[in-house]
């Protein structure tokens, strides 16, 4: 009798901090939704001046009063609306997924692309597409700015200059004395691209004379022997090219869903944001090295090898 009235008791108080729950959580839910349209009506407000008209002092008194908005929050709303006035898709972003949605592009949507960002802004996460714009500008913005200049080189017969400039970059190292010595003995008369070329073919050698077999018919974890070899591969940080992020998921370039296999070739490092590109389809040549990888505009929904299952890894990314 007492076993029965202590379960009853503990069925009621499971259930009283449940329905709290979700009172909470639909309140929450409808709390941003409103607010997000609070913010879509701050350009209108401030250009009629409603807040005067009702005895406000500013508009930060107006906003603060009746939708509970900080200051800095209505500066925030009202320079980003500015940007994207002429961009209703961007707008319905906002009304969708709130401001912070399109933060990443409004300095790059333009008029003739907004729908484009829109569409990424509805499918990705803020640090996603922040990932995506940033792979996206050296893809398709600054390759147009090196096209120009490539054109203009050739015809001046400057070619080789700008192959040059292209290929090469700088990179500041921070080493002891014994070390920064040593090297310096090492590349002699010769140059230092040679020199660190020599030592990566070194490096990469002897990581690959350590490469584990395949391990087929196998379970979800990665045997330790072939994510240490992974990992060596890089030390640790994303494989995609230009990022040094640590990296957070080891990458199955041929679906494990599919093959059931962890191939020492095909598990790639990356960091959180470009395994999110590679799940939406978003990484051309993904079954070549990372060093031949690059950013889609879209994705090829017609042939990818792997689309349903990262159709499902997808909607495994979205909250519900």
């Amino acid at each position: 009798m007492i076993n029965s009235t202590q379960n009853a008791q503990k069925n009621q108080v499971q259930n009283l901090e449940k329905n709290l729950h979700e009172k909470f959580v639909f309140y929450g839910k409808n709390a941003k939704e409103w607010m997000r349209k609070c913010i879509l009506l701050l350009p209108e407000i401030e250009k009629h001046k409603i807040w005067k008209k009702h005895g406000f002092t500013c508009i930060y008194e107006y906003a603060a009063k009746l939708a509970g908005m900080s200051r800095n929050a209505v500066d925030d709303a009202l320079r980003i609306l500015k940007k994207v006035e002429n961009k209703p898709e961007l707008k319905w972003v906002i009304d969708k997924k709130g401001i912070n949605a399109i933060r990443p592009v409004v300095s790059i949507a333009t008029q003739e692309t907004a729908n484009f960002w829109a569409e990424k802004a509805m499918e990705m996460s803020k640090n996603t597409l922040e990932a995506y714009v940033k792979e996206y500008k050296k893809e398709y913005t600054e390759a147009k700015i090196i096209e120009q200049k490539f054109r203009t080189s050739t015809e001046n017969g400057q070619f080789q200059n700008l192959f040059s400039e292209i290929k090469m970059q700088n990179i500041s190292m921070e080493l002891d004395s014994k070390t920064a010595d040593q090297l310096s003995k090492l590349k002699g008369q010769g140059n230092w691209n040679e020199l660190m070329r020599k030592l990566m073919e070194v490096y990469q050698a002897q990581v690959e004379a350590k490469k584990p077999i395949p391990q087929e018919n196998a379970k979800k974890y990665v045997p330790v022997k072939i994510e240490k070899y992974v990992l060596e591969k890089t030390n640790g940080t994303c494989s995609f090219p230009g990022c040094i992020k640590k990296y957070k998921y080891l990458h199955h370039t041929e679906r494990f869903k599919l093959t059931q296999a962890h191939n020492p070739d095909t598990l790639i490092p990356l960091c959180k944001a470009h395994e999110r590109l590679a799940h939406a389809g978003l990484i051309e040549n993904e079954n070549l090295a990372p060093e031949f990888w690059k950013i889609k505009k879209e994705t090829d929904k017609t042939s990818e090898k792997w689309l349903k299952v990262d159709k499902l890894v997808q909607k495994h990314y979205i909250p519900k």
